[in-house]
């Protein structure tokens, strides 16, 4: 049976002291039972020497009560606080028998970031609401029923767990955890609590304090004036963590717990394989006698459930409790948010990409516990009359757990009704101003965003925009606000920009780019410049896009996939015809004797009457090279843009893009139908083409729209052996046995009648 604590001058109402539990300079702390719920509590009472002052009573349960307000589901609750009339100044709050910080013994730093991430969130918390801890050490970090963190003792709450401090004071306990500035008591805020942390995660990482000394003053003039001290090598990559947090002037720390917390992501999401890390100097449960145990959260969640199955009938579905996944994830995001779930025995929970973690170790310290305080007395507790609301109160912790479990394996949104998202729903349906669950469904699309970042930086698009459409859905299925995204949103945006700008500026569409701006458009439907960026991106060229210059050119684009002395290349369409090089020429040029057949007619031959019958849309021959240069230069001039001839890798580089064939059917070249011009080759090809001579432009189908890149004239191209100029390809004369990438080195100051030009524009 339990016992009452004899000769304690308490009265407390509503309330029975059943024993004392800590005491310490300002206050005591009581075990207790609450008479009208049937619980026990902590009850913490302020000393009668501090009572004596008015203002610091008033103060007392002032800050209780503000600690009350901040209702996070790591931070300790606080049921009541009050001043009596009799002067007695006293709060309650839960009685947490699960072991705190201090006692935990974590097998690798994963599981250690996931307890940390807690922390930071319920100082988080805290801070925005103008909280400060200012005596946070792991003795004041306790654990619920559900393995869950809940910060204690905001400068006034119970830590049950006092091995640090003496009879005397609470300096002993708090020495190793205090901030310079707090040690020489000037202003502080949030950074001390920052301070603190860091100390408390150093001692985690190596089981030693940050500064030890064999007395408090020893220890707190360390803080102010010893070096932070370095890591071992294995634990390098959290030191920046250690300093950034242990730096002597505050506003060297970091500026919020939630940069502390996204630190701590960072190491989570960088490391490649689980580490142990520095071990507790607690004994482990296996040590401990039977008599000393702490009951397990899981054994008494258990007990509960149980109970309240027995309460709410055989019908009702009993789920298993899960730890709180607020904070804690996999060691990288995982691909079940979009999957539904095979047999449990053909696919496990979580994918092959998550490294195959130990699961979380805890190892609880002791309470010193009287023989009397039995099993009998814990199910006091458990078997009580219970009523709707407090059933309901459990079926809700249930549920909430479940979800988070579910969260925490990343079943966001799939399968229906067995994902996080539908249990946090479920509770919201019925509790539309459940905080805990609003935020929970709140916390799926940050783990959306996380698995999509983990995509990105692997530069799997594909499955970026999987998992893009994935929380679209999500959040038009869950009417969620957009706006707490925002700056997700803004990041793939940006990077969408990025993406879009380099595709423009190496004239390269891909895949990539192409999947970024997909995610953008779900993302922010109909926006402008989403809808600038896809234009500009639609105008980058692909191979064979053809462009017309203001004199009516056309131009083909040729990417260039290897570029060494090349770039990417505008190469006319066709050649210069007759019409185009007269409206530069005009009765220029025409002194010259154009060779025939290797021989110089007797009769003038020029471009503008060459051996054989042209009209204004043939191939223009009977040109030098010098005349194909400033044809090119005249062009330059007359549109403010760059035109020359090709050189001869560059001409080469474009035959073996188009890949022509040396047939009657597809090109101008030497078939029967040069039988009565018998000079024209040696070797004519058996085939028949229509064409004696030249062959108006575009008379054959074009490849990649380039039209008589084979056949018809061969072309005047510069940078051959020795940067001269020199002919390239087949003409109308080239027979059977005849190399289409041919250099031909004739004299570039002649010309010839199966021998014209085309250009290239220089891109800007």
């Amino acid at each position: 049976m339990l016992k009452t604590v004899p000769k304690l001058n308490l009265s407390i109402p509503d309330h029975t002291i059943l024993d004392k539990i800590g005491e310490g300079g300002m206050s005591a702390v009581y075990l207790g039972r609450q008479i009208s719920l049937q619980r026990k509590v902590a009850i913490k009472v302020l000393k009668k020497l501090v009572m004596d002052d008015k203002t610091l009573s008033e103060r007392f349960v002032d800050e209780a009560k503000t600690v009350a307000s901040l209702d996070h589901p790591h931070i300790i609750s606080i049921y009541e606080a009050k001043k009596l009339p009799s002067g007695l100044a006293y709060f309650t709050m839960p009685y947490l028998t699960h072991g705190d910080f201090g006692e935990i013994i974590c097998t690798n730093s994963d599981h250690l970031i996931e307890l940390l991430c807690q922390i930071c969130d319920g100082l988080s918390h805290a801070h925005k609401h103008g909280v400060i801890h200012r005596d946070l050490k792991p003795e004041n970090i306790l654990f619920d029923q559900f393995g869950r963190i809940k910060i204690a003792d905001f400068g006034i709450a119970i830590s049950k767990n006092i091995k640090r401090k003496t009879k005397d004071t609470q300096l002993l306990g708090s020495a190793h955890f205090m901030s310079p500035e707090q040690i020489q008591s000037k202003m502080i805020d949030f950074h001390t609590d920052i301070y603190s942390l860091g100390c408390i995660i150093y001692e985690k990482l190596t089981g030693d304090h940050v500064f030890d000394a064999g007395n408090d003053f020893s220890i707190l003039m360390s803080h102010i004036n010893k070096p932070i001290p370095t890591l071992p090598k294995a634990l390098s990559e959290w030191q920046p963590i250690i300093d950034t947090c242990l730096a002597k002037d505050p506003e060297d720390r970091y500026q919020s717990v939630e940069e502390v917390k996204d630190a701590l992501l960072e190491i989570k999401y960088s490391k490649s394989s689980n580490e142990k890390i520095g071990q507790s100097k607690n004994p482990s449960l296996s040590q401990l006698s039977p008599a000393k145990l702490v009951i397990a959260a899981g054994v008494i969640l258990t007990l509960l459930v149980t109970t309240a199955w027995l309460f709410m009938g055989s019908d009702t579905d009993i789920i298993e409790p899960a730890t709180t996944a607020t904070t804690i994830e996999p060691t990288e995001p995982v691909e079940a948010a979009d999957q539904d779930p095979e047999p449990a025995a053909q696919q496990p929970l979580v994918s092959n990409e998550t490294p195959d973690n130990d699961p979380l170790t805890l190892t609880f310290g002791v309470i010193e516990a009287d023989p009397e305080l039995d099993e009998d007395a814990e199910l006091i507790d458990l078997t009580g009359n219970l009523d709707n609301d407090q059933i309901n109160e459990m079926s809700i912790e249930v549920t909430l757990n479940e979800a988070q479990q579910l969260l925490s394996k990343y079943r966001l949104t799939k399968p229906k009704g067995e994902n996080a998202a539908d249990k946090f729903q479920k509770i919201l349906l019925e509790h539309p101003d459940h905080a805990e669950a609003q935020t929970g469904l709140n916390q799926v699309g940050v783990y959306y965003f996380r698995l999509i970042n983990s995509k990105l930086k692997k530069e799997d698009t594909t499955a970026a925009l999987k998992h893009i459409q994935s929380v679209v859905s999500y959040i038009e299925t869950y009417q969620i606000d957009r706006g707490l995204f925002d700056k997700q949103v803004s990041a793939i945006m940006s990077a969408t920009d990025q993406k879009v700008k380099q595709a423009i500026q190496q004239r390269r569409r891909n895949p990539a780019t192409e999947n970024y701006l997909k995610m953008a458009k779900l993302l922010v439907p109909d926006a402008p410049v989403i809808n600038n960026l896809q234009s500009n991106y639609d105008n980058i060229p692909i191979k064979g896009d053809v462009s017309t210059d203001t004199l009516g050119h056309q131009f083909v684009f040729i990417p260039v996939y290897n570029p060494t002395t090349m770039n990417d290349l505008l190469v006319s369409q066709s050649e210069v015809t007759v019409a185009q090089f007269e409206s530069f020429a005009g009765d220029k040029f025409t002194e010259e004797k154009c060779s025939h057949y290797g021989k110089k007619s007797f009769f003038k031959k020029t471009w503008a009457k060459p051996p054989f019958d042209q009209t204004s849309n043939h191939p223009v021959v009977c040109v030098s090279f010098n005349h194909a240069k400033a044809y090119a230069t005249w062009l330059s001039a007359k549109t403010g843009d760059t035109y020359r001839l090709p050189t001869a890798q560059e001409w080469q580089y474009i035959n073996q893009q188009v890949r022509p064939t040396h047939h009657c059917q597809s090109a101008n070249v030497a078939g029967a139908e040069v039988e009565d011009e018998s000079k024209a080759t040696d070797n004519p090809l058996t085939c028949h083409d229509g064409f004696t001579f030249t062959a108006p432009i575009n008379s054959f189908a074009a490849k990649i729209n380039i039209n008589d890149y084979n056949g018809n004239v061969a072309e005047w191209v510069s940078n051959c052996n020795g940067n001269k100029g020199c002919v390239a390809g087949t003409s109308w004369r080239s027979g059977q046995g005849v190399d289409p990438l041919k250099l031909d080195p004739l004299p570039t100051n002649e010309t010839y009648s199966h021998v014209g030009f085309r250009l290239v524009k220089e891109i800007q």
